[in-house]
């Protein structure tokens, strides 16, 4: 079976993550090719089944993604995640949903693009003394930070910059992560497979990689694979991967900070079965051998 690893052209080789899992599946008889997504050279219909893995640039065209997405859905190409589950995690205006539907979400004020709001207004309203600001789609915290209402005047232009081309997502300051760091649990064909904790260098609210984070093995509790269970029982379209990120508050409670089914590092490097549970979540949802 001819696999595409979608990629962007930052990673044309693939990132070390995905490395290791192609490696794998090579050696349980699958061919993996790596594809830029937004390489025009590519014939997606070669594939028999195209896996998108690490497009990290496509926020930056956003259009140009969802365009590419719509020639996979008109040729009828086999794509995991679904591309109807691409479209909804795309853009996290998905948390609206699943607040709505009770799921715990640290609190957050949604902005519309083009539209006018006070930043010192809405953290007055919320009695936040300290918010993130972050766009609605983006990836690896890009033109994400942290505002404190006490100097919430000199972050005024950059929020109105922002919202000229993109909504906006204030979010309620979460102390937790940084203090114990941020959960992210991967799961293969909805099942559970491994967790890491992620947690940023001193002095930053980033836990990711390439801002100084770092992460380490997780072990979860039984109570929080079960409420995980019961946010992922929320979704009814089919998941090959799915990276559910949070962290437990004071009371012990998951709180959700993202559903990663677009583009997560899957942390295969902090488990030695990971990618024996990919490819049998992979060989069951394509129903077939690697031949």
């Amino acid at each position: 079976m001819l696999l595409a690893f979608v990629t962007d052209f930052e990673h044309p080789d693939l990132t070390e993550d995905d490395v290791l899992l192609a490696q794998y599946l090579y050696s349980k008889g699958y061919q993996v090719h790596p594809a830029v997504w937004d390489d025009n050279t590519i014939d997606w219909t070669s594939f028999d089944c195209v896996i998108v893995r690490s497009p990290w640039d496509y926020f930056h065209k956003v259009d140009a993604f969802t365009a590419w997405l719509d020639l996979l859905e008109e040729k009828r190409i086999k794509v995991f995640n679904p591309i109807s589950v691409l479209r909804w995690n795309h853009d996290k205006s998905y948390l609206l949903r699943l607040r709505s539907e009770g799921v715990l979400i640290p609190q957050f004020y949604y902005c519309h693009k083009n539209q006018t709001y006070s930043l010192s207004e809405i953290l007055h309203n919320h009695q936040w003394s300290k918010a993130v600001i972050k766009p609605s789609i983006s990836g690896g915290a890009y033109k994400t930070w942290v505002v404190e209402l006490a100097t919430i005047e000199a972050h005024t232009a950059d929020f109105e910059d922002l919202l000229l081309y993109r909504d906006v997502i204030i979010q309620k300051y979460a102390h937790e992560i940084v203090d114990r760091g941020e959960i992210s649990m991967i799961y293969f064909n909805k099942k559970f497979s491994h967790a890491v904790c992620k947690k940023a260098k001193a002095g930053d609210f980033r836990v990711q990689s390439e801002h100084g984070g770092y992460h380490q093995s997780y072990t979860p509790d039984v109570s929080l694979l079960k409420d995980l269970d019961t946010i992922l029982g929320l979704i009814t379209d089919p998941l090959l991967y799915a990276r559910i990120d949070g962290y437990l508050d004071d009371q012990g409670r998951f709180n959700l900070m993202e559903l990663e089914f677009l583009e997560p590092l899957l942390f295969f490097d902090s488990d030695s079965g990971a990618c024996h549970r990919f490819t049998a979540a992979l060989s069951q949802m394509t129903e077939g051998s690697p031949n």
